[in-house]
């Protein structure tokens, strides 16, 4: 019998300290070879120097927005004022006007065949709402037995899924059982 040796490694950990060697040999390499603070800013000067331009320059509008909006007599502060309030600080007119037919016979003619027009579209309107109902009611009853198959479905296909599962572990376990279980009879 061979002699017992002095240091006993467990199998993981051998396995764990191979798998992690390449690691470590890359970082360490990276860490030796790493470029200096300085090259670092010199290769990004000449590969990205628009993007760095773009970015100072939007940094610098950003703080020249944020001071002006500090002031409160400036023109920034009257923008955002005016935004907050949404057109509440003054009357707007939402559609143009004809100077030329606004207030005579023909202007009144155009306005009520255009109450006309709106009243037809939103009796339409209401027409289809009222048939897609219609339908939609007739849908449900045949939409609640499809439901109900599909529900069926998806039991027995989780069912079937858990069972399949079962069987796997217990197929690894068994397996795990005679190859590693060792011998019993001692």
């Amino acid at each position: 019998m061979p002699p017992k040796p002095r240091i006993q490694i467990p199998a993981h950990v051998f396995v764990y300290t191979i798998a992690f060697i390449p690691g470590v040999a890359y970082a360490y390499h990276w860490y030796e070879n790493a470029p200096t603070d300085e090259e670092l800013e010199k290769e990004l000067r000449k590969n990205y120097t628009h993007n760095i331009d773009t970015s100072r320059e939007k940094h610098g509008q950003m703080n020249n927005f944020l001071r002006n909006m500090k002031d409160s007599n400036s023109d920034q502060q009257r923008k955002m004022d005016q935004i907050l309030l949404g057109g509440r600080g003054q009357q707007k007119r939402l559609y143009a006007v004809d100077e030329k037919i606004y207030g005579t016979e023909e202007g009144a003619k155009l306005q009520k065949e255009a109450q006309q027009k709106a009243m037809t579209k939103a009796k339409r309107k209401k027409k289809k709402k009222k048939k897609a109902i219609k339908e939609s009611d007739g849908e449900e009853s045949q939409g609640e037995l499809g439901k109900s198959n599909l529900e069926d479905m998806q039991q027995i296909s989780t069912v079937k899924q858990s069972v399949a599962v079962v069987a796997v572990v217990g197929a690894l376990a068994a397996g795990a059982s005679i190859f590693l279980g060792g011998n019993r009879s001692q």
